[in-house]
């Protein structure tokens, strides 16, 4: 009895030793105590590494910062590799490359230091523009670790005040998990499963006698996650699985994404992946990784067990059948899934189910020809034709297509297969119109109508009777036409005599059509930084006092042109 138990207690500390060292093992290779921390608080996360996102996965984690100007540090000793400011994406953004091999990334910044940021503006005002992407020389601006680099903000993109920060291998420019670098953010809370998804993947496959994907609500009691209800699952032929699942943290209710997840069938791995690193050439697989139509139309952001023969994502450790399972009649089967955050906190659900004794064909719909991911198609019909390059869709797709009047536009509206089916490349959609208005053929473009009526600009030329572009979505197509000017509206008074004691002066652009191409502000005809926050229509001018003259009387004259060359021009006097 005493040796039983002896051998019980030393098999227990061998597992934790084994479960400790994988956990370590992910650490390994990444420097613990090598980085300091980007902030000057305890770090709470809006969101981490590889969390799903539209059309990609998210490269960094997003630090709570709650308001904007909180100190930004250097996490290491480095020189600044490149700088990048725009109107939307990471905004206004710093890289700094360190000799251990790495890059730190810090972005949506409200500004630099005044050092930086007086470089920053020099080069704005020696290329006239606002926007650049500014690779430097090595050792052109030198780091030192713990120096103040920035402030945050919420410029670009960014739906609220928050630094997005990254680690990056330097030589392939890979995004790593920055949780593995030693940075201490408390994180004792597990992911959790709120829904289970079953996939019959051909035409003679089932989930409880219905060849469409099936879905299932999660429940968590006795310390496992369990379907909610206990419901009887019959399955049969060759099905797929999936997991709505986020990660939390402590101290913070920010849904994030999981680290690591697990399918077992009857004890057997069947497909494994984790979020370790990834390659932003291969981010846009994501739209097959996770299901594009409930992200699409639901805003669900799940994970599959299983993969399209063209998913190239590098992630997956284990893709037995390609994570696909084939189901037998009358079999009994206990699936398994374990999901892991970045930390080691698991949850675990559990799928009983039997093989299904009902066969059924399932007639498939119509469709006008069958497209080969591997190979490149072409597709024509009365006024339109579309030309796929080869790998544009992860797997075969039976493509459909049909037409619709509408006198809105200057064509048919050409439904091209299905907006919920996801493209992975561009291809090539030529449209002929109508007819065209006379002396307008530039200013007619190809618009995109979703299945809620609203139209997205997606460029085009006429070119040899027809207007043509590049796209990446499935949908309804249409040509339509832009003469109408962006709006440019002042929000300084400039009925004010002075505007002294202002800290600049603000307009608001739009354009309704085809979208804002460029801008530009000149007083006293000479160029001036006017800045663009493009997701509140938010083009201002920061009254620079070394480069403007107080009290003086100055012609200013702000300029904004669309995607099709229609231009508005502001002018008014005003004293500073």
């Amino acid at each position: 009895m005493k040796i039983t138990r002896t051998y019980t207690i030393i098999s227990l500390i061998l597992l934790l030793f084994l479960f400790s060292k994988q956990i370590y093992s992910q650490n390994l290779k990444f420097p613990q105590n090598y980085f300091r921390s980007p902030v000057d608080f305890n770090i709470t996360l809006a969101g981490n590494f590889a969390e799903l996102r539209n059309n990609h996965f998210h490269s960094g984690i997003d630090i709570r910062t709650f308001t904007t100007g909180k100190k930004v540090y250097a996490i290491a000793d480095g020189f600044i590799s490149r700088i990048k400011i725009s109107s939307g994406g990471y905004g206004r953004a710093i890289y700094i490359d360190h000799p251990n091999g790495y890059t730190s990334v810090f972005a949506h910044l409200d500004h630099f230091n005044a050092a930086i940021e007086e470089f920053v503006k020099a080069h704005q005002y020696k290329n006239k523009s606002f926007e650049f992407d500014l690779t430097l020389k090595k050792n052109q601006i030198e780091i030192k670790k713990g120096s103040i680099i920035a402030f945050s903000g919420n410029t670009g993109s960014s739906a609220g005040p928050h630094l997005h920060f990254e680690i990056r291998d330097t030589q392939s420019e890979h995004p790593l998990n920055p949780l593995f670098f030693g940075f201490k953010i408390k994180d004792t809370t597990p992911p959790k499963i709120f829904n289970f998804y079953a996939y019959p993947l051909d035409s003679i496959s089932n989930v409880n006698g219905f060849n469409s994907r099936q879905s299932f609500p999660v429940t968590y009691y006795n310390n496992a996650y369990h379907l909610k209800g206990d419901p009887k699952m019959k399955f049969l032929g060759n099905i797929g699985f999936a997991l709505e699942t986020n990660d939390y943290m402590d101290n913070t209710w920010g849904k994030c994404g999981i680290f690591d997840l697990k399918m077992k069938i009857n004890d057997s791995l069947i497909s494994s992946y984790s979020f370790k690193e990834f390659s932003f050439d291969e981010s846009r697989y994501i739209n097959s990784h996770m299901d594009y139509e409930l992200n699409t139309t639901k805003n669900k952001r799940i994970h599959k067990t299983y993969k399209e023969p063209n998913n190239k994502l590098s992630i997956y450790s284990k893709m037995k059948n390609n994570g696909i399972y084939h189901f037998k009649k009358n079999i009994n089967y206990k699936i398994d899934f374990l999901v892991s955050d970045a930390n080691g906190n698991k949850s675990k659900l559990r799928v009983y189910a039997k093989g299904n004794q009902i066969e059924k064909v399932f007639p498939r719909e119509d469709y006008e020809m069958r497209m080969n991911y591997g190979k490149e198609n072409i597709f024509k019909a009365e006024d339109l034709e579309v030309k796929f390059p080869k790998n544009s869709f992860y797997s075969t797709i039976p493509f459909t297509y049909s037409v619709e009047q509408d006198s809105n536009y200057l064509s048919k509206i050409h439904l091209i297969h299905n907006e919920y089916i996801p493209v992975h490349k561009f291809y090539t959609i030529s449209i002929k119109p109508n007819h065209i208005p006379s002396g307008k053929s530039d200013k007619l473009f190809i618009t995109r109508i979703n299945d809620k009526g609203k139209t997205s600009y997606e460029g085009g030329i006429y070119f040899d009777s027809s207007v043509k572009t590049k796209t990446r979505s499935f949908g309804k197509f249409a040509v339509s036409i832009d003469t109408i000017p962006p709006t440019i509206k002042a929000r300084t008074n400039f009925k004010l005599k002075s505007l002294n004691g202002q800290k600049s002066i603000r307009f608001r652009i739009t354009d309704e059509l085809s979208g804002i191409k460029s801008y530009e502000g000149l007083i006293d005809d000479k160029w001036v930084l006017f800045e663009y926050d493009a997701k509140n229509d938010h083009l201002f001018y920061v009254f620079d006092k070394r480069r403007l003259i107080s009290k003086k009387k100055h012609q200013l004259q702000v300029k904004v042109r669309d995607q099709l060359g229609n231009q508005k021009i502001f002018k008014t006097d005003f004293v500073w």
